[in-house]
């Protein structure tokens, strides 16, 4: 998984100097890059699969390394089928800070393996439902970075094409479609392990939460209330949600049943990196308007240009 963090990150770099016309060597390179990583993490899981006998999702150290992957082979996916280099430039940026973050961490995030509580001593569950709900924040995690793709383009001068707002939508359906499957699947793996479907319990309360909150974005790109640069907004900020459901429930609440997936720790990074989302949100919101107020109006002569 070291290695995966180290070779991974090449792909980002190659595939931001590259397009897929005129220089087909270079994109190729930038494919190899993102796929050697992901190989490499697909032998670490095969090798905790081995030695635990279960999924690599029991704990947060497990489930950060298996949503970096997701992202990964969904960016592949992606790439595969429309050939934008957008997929794998925005996965291999984000991918590679929870890698980071887990090789870094090993107080906070202990790669140890442990034990699973009784309620988590079943693979049948783990398969399903921690595992679809893991991917769904992976394809979250990649929406969040191709929107910052997109945000990027805005701060700096340029605009998005409509094909890289349109790889925002199809990524963030995907997630829906997994996290409101996943969702299910864990009221009725609650009702088979506390005997109720639902009791409002903070982790059940955030993964619903954050099944609206996305739900709200795709909703309003689909009822026309806003545009491609909504959409990128959107999948910015609405992974905060996620970030609670994941992260703060755990380590920042600490309180209802799931309580084996408590910890403690990292809640600096956590506070930054909400903040520069926020920071970069209202930078790219500024650009647009700032842009849009300088460009003349329809019938009107461009401003003379002024020393």
């Amino acid at each position: 998984l070291r290695v995966a963090c180290i070779v991974s990150p090449a792909g980002g770099p190659t595939l931001a100097v590259t397009s897929v016309r005129g220089r087909r060597a270079v994109y190729a390179l930038g494919w190899l890059f993102a796929g050697w990583g992901a190989l490499f993490q697909v032998a670490g899981f095969a090798c905790r699969i081995l030695i635990a006998g279960r999924p690599p999702v029991s704990n947060m150290y497990e489930s950060i390394i298996w949503v970096a992957f997701g992202a990964v082979f969904f960016a592949l996916i992606f790439e595969a089928i429309h050939r934008g280099r957008y997929f794998l430039l925005g996965a291999t940026f984000v991918a590679v800070l929870p890698l980071l973050l887990a090789d870094m961490q090993p107080l906070a995030l202990n790669p140890s393996l442990q034990p699973l509580v009784p309620v988590l001593q079943s693979n049948f569950w783990l398969s399903t439902h921690v595992l679809v709900i893991t991917l769904s924040y992976a394809a979250f995690l990649l929406a969040l970075g191709v929107g910052h793709i997109a945000l990027g383009k805005i701060i700096f001068g340029r605009t998005p094409s409509a094909a890289l707002y349109n790889y925002i939508y199809r990524t963030l359906q995907v997630g829906v479609l997994l996290l409101a499957i996943g969702t299910v699947l864990g009221a009725v793996w609650a009702n088979y392990s506390w005997g109720r479907f639902w009791d409002w319990d903070p982790k059940e309360t955030w993964a619903l939460t954050a099944l609206l909150v996305y739900l709200f974005v795709l909703h309003g790109r689909i009822a026309g209330a806003w545009g491609g640069f909504g959409l990128a907004v959107g999948a910015v900020l609405a992974f905060q949600s996620v970030l609670m459901a994941w992260y703060g429930v755990n380590f920042v609440l600490g309180v209802g049943l799931h309580s084996y997936g408590f910890g403690s720790g990292g809640f600096g990074y956590a506070a930054a990196f909400v903040a520069f989302e926020l920071i970069f949100v209202l930078a790219a919101v500024w650009r647009k308007n700032a842009a849009r107020a300088n460009s003349p109006r329809e019938g009107e002569a461009p401003a003379e240009p002024t020393l």
